[in-house]
């Protein structure tokens, strides 16, 4: 008898996952090929993303070293990098931006420059590359733009713990002073030299030109040293060679950086004259003879 009752429980067994696999089969199977499928388009898209990465480094790569090469076809490279953008993945395609950008700049069109700049701070959230777009589009019209537009640019990025605080307030205190605003501009020379881990450089300048200001400097007696009327520059006082910083672009003259040539203003010319040749030297006479 226990062999009959044994017989119908799997029976009834059977009989249930039949059921069972007859009302959820088709479910299922469509969840496993979903994940199939899932995986499998994972995979794919991984594979064509990698290969658009590096199809855009090399050709990133290619049109960097068209300038490093020939320093005379930077307006071919811009244009270049103004044509790869639309294709570039996001990070190359910011790159790029920031490169055509300071092309633009070298090569003196500097509502181009602008423009690009502009269009990168609105295009991004991201502090870093918004506030540095803003930043360096502040130093090329430092010169030429009124007080208030330039606080526009910088005033926002100089708050809290933006990362590029500390340029924006030494610009902001060098173009109120150069604006006649000049209990604003100690206060915020203060201000940057006061910053706990503040660029070395920058807390140097603005000790520097809280002396000078103080002393009586005038804008005229600064315009007077080529290449030093731009906060960023090195020392006023001094000349001391200062360590690269790797966030921002090579500024000694060599490669540049992701992020474009530095825009600032031409340096002076220190090279020195060529030392006169020696002077023929004249034959020892002899001393005569000792009795």
């Amino acid at each position: 008898m226990s062999d009959i009752f044994q017989e119908v429980q799997e029976e009834y067994r059977r009989e249930q996952m039949a059921k069972l696999w007859k009302t959820y089969s088709v479910p299922a199977i469509a969840v496993v090929a979903v994940v199939i499928l899932a995986v499998a388009g994972i995979q794919a898209w991984s594979y064509l993303h990698t290969q658009q990465l590096e199809a855009s480094s090399r050709e990133f790569e290619k049109i960097a070293e068209l300038v490093a090469s020939d320093p005379t076809k930077k307006k071919e490279a811009a244009d270049r990098f103004a044509k790869f953008t639309p294709t570039a993945t996001s990070g190359y395609a910011m790159a790029a931006k920031f490169q055509e950008a300071g092309l633009r700049a070298e090569l003196l069109d500097i509502k181009a420059a602008l423009t690009i700049y502009d269009d990168i701070a609105a295009s991004t959230s991201d502090p870093l590359f918004h506030d540095y777009a803003q930043l360096r589009a502040a130093i090329l019209v430092l010169e030429t733009e009124s007080l208030e537009n330039l606080k526009k640019r910088l005033e926002p990025i100089s708050k809290g713990t933006r990362p590029w605080r500390v340029m924006a307030l030494e610009m902001l205190a060098y173009a109120s002073w150069r604006g006649g605003k000049k209990d604003d501009a100690l206060k915020l020379y203060a201000e940057v030299a006061e910053i706990p881990n503040a660029p070395n450089g920058s807390v140097r300048r603005a000790k520097e030109m809280t002396t000078l200001i103080n002393a009586g400097m005038k804008l005229t007696d600064l315009k007077a040293m080529p290449g030093l009327s731009i906060p960023g520059s090195e020392s006023l006082l001094l000349q001391p060679s200062a360590p690269a910083d790797p966030l921002l672009p090579d500024a000694t003259g060599g490669e540049p950086g992701l992020l474009g040539p530095e825009p600032s203003a031409p340096a002076p010319d220190t090279s020195a004259p060529e030392p006169p040749a020696p002077a023929p030297a004249t034959p020892e006479q002899p001393s005569p003879p000792t009795p």
